[in-house]
């Protein structure tokens, strides 16, 4: 009942934050959706048998990027009147926020061992406000990446119960939206979960071959290869600001073309050498050992968090580090280490408090061109590793 309570607090700020949030857009007109127009429209373009790629459907990137397979989660949206189906799409994206903190809070409850704290409602609602401006931007746009947050969550919570097949579904639904995430491969074949690997590749199969039934093969065929270019092209124009690539092109012009590959192998050798290195001090008891769950766990949050920082995107994918967050936020309070707070709060000010309203057009645009945003995620991810450490010789003790 306790916890019960203590997360219907968390619940009630959601909703409230929500509500405004809706109100406000209505108000000052700013209920654009732009992101779903282009997710509704190709889904609608798709149906009729028109060209869905390369094709602009709003202002801006109203182009669709996403895999033929993830159009059909949008075909039940064109059953509706395109207001509607925004309206019920904005509150899918809030219950995907609420959901996913809860999940999270399971995650670090069953798995990290932070169990019940003082204020618990409290500090979720504060991880949820250290990514608010996300929040804000994403519900504006209606794009979709705090859904595939969220089952990037529930795969990890799945594999751990020994759940595959849902966990490897849910996997493969994200990995098929943006494929990148593929990097979430990479802990699960050095841990050798062989289960979770066949379930993923398969949902992954199922879910590229659906265009070949509808709308057919020879139409399918085109479908992928307009989805190829349009990737590509997508990946040549984007600027990525908040990447090391871009990062380090501010400070080094001459920077190599090649860099961003480069940059990309180096990180996953040197994670690969942090998940070797927690293989090797784990205990050598059955699979799903308390540390051994723990170490997987924050090795998924970090391959999520850490990906802005690799790939070019827009800088709306930081809220993927809202795990990290989350457990820096319940660190602090569980191990007693308040002299985080300062650190932390420096850092998230350029993570999180990036607005054109708080700040002004002019210095949220330089602090976006300048790559700090990218950059407090690198010290973000930086300072959770540091406290999971210490957290690890505490749980172990």
């Amino acid at each position: 009942m306790k916890t019960k309570v203590l997360l219907n607090g968390f619940t009630i700020f959601v909703v409230v934050v929500c509500l405004l949030t809706l109100i406000l857009n209505m108000i000052n007109g700013r209920f654009h959706r732009g992101d779903f127009k282009f997710y509704y429209s190709a889904a609608e373009r798709f149906i009729a048998g028109g060209p869905v790629y390369m094709e602009s459907f709003y202002t801006g990137s109203g182009f669709y990027k996403y895999s033929p397979a993830t159009l059909f989660f949008f075909i039940p949206y064109t059953f509706l009147n395109i207001k509607i189906a925004s309206i019920i799409h904005f509150f899918v994206l809030g219950f995907a926020y609420w959901y996913t903190f809860i999940i999270i809070r399971k995650l670090l409850r069953d798995y990290f061992s932070i169990g019940m704290l003082k204020h618990e409602a409290l500090l979720l609602s504060i991880s949820f406000g250290c990514i608010l401006i996300h929040f804000t931007r994403e519900m504006y746009l209606g794009n979709v990446n705090i859904i595939l947050l969220l089952l990037c969550c529930l795969s990890l919570r799945d594999f751990l119960s020994l759940k595959q097949v849902t966990g490897g579904i849910f996997l493969g639904i994200v990995i098929l939206t943006k494929p990148y995430l593929l990097i979430l491969f990479l802990p699960l074949l050095l841990r050798k979960k062989w289960n979770a690997i066949k379930w993923t590749i398969l949902a992954i199969v199922v879910g590229l071959l659906l265009p070949f039934i509808f709308p057919g093969p020879l139409k399918s065929i085109d479908l992928y290869g307009d989805w190829i270019r349009s990737v590509l092209a997508h990946g040549e124009d984007f600027p990525g600001r908040t990447s090391i690539d871009y990062i380090i092109r501010l400070l080094f012009p001459g920077w190599p073309g090649w860099g961003i590959y480069f940059i990309f192998i180096t990180m996953m050798g040197l994670f690969t050498l942090f998940l070797l290195n927690n293989l090797h001090k784990e205990k050598t008891g059955g699979p799903m050992d308390r540390i051994t769950s723990m170490n997987f766990s924050f090795e998924w949050f970090l391959l999520i968090a850490f990906l802005p920082n690799l790939i070019k995107t827009d800088w709306i994918l930081l809220l993927f580090s809202a795990p990290l967050i989350s457990f820096m936020v319940f660190y602090i309070p569980s191990r007693k280490r308040y002299w985080w707070i300062p650190v932390l709060v420096f850092i998230l000010l350029f993570y999180g408090g990036n607005s054109d309203d708080l700040l002004g057009k002019s210095l949220s645009h330089n602090i976006l061109e300048y790559g700090l945003m990218g950059l407090s995620n690198v010290f973000l991810v930086l300072a959770s590793c540091i406290m999971f450490i210490d957290y690890r010789k505490h749980i172990k003790s």
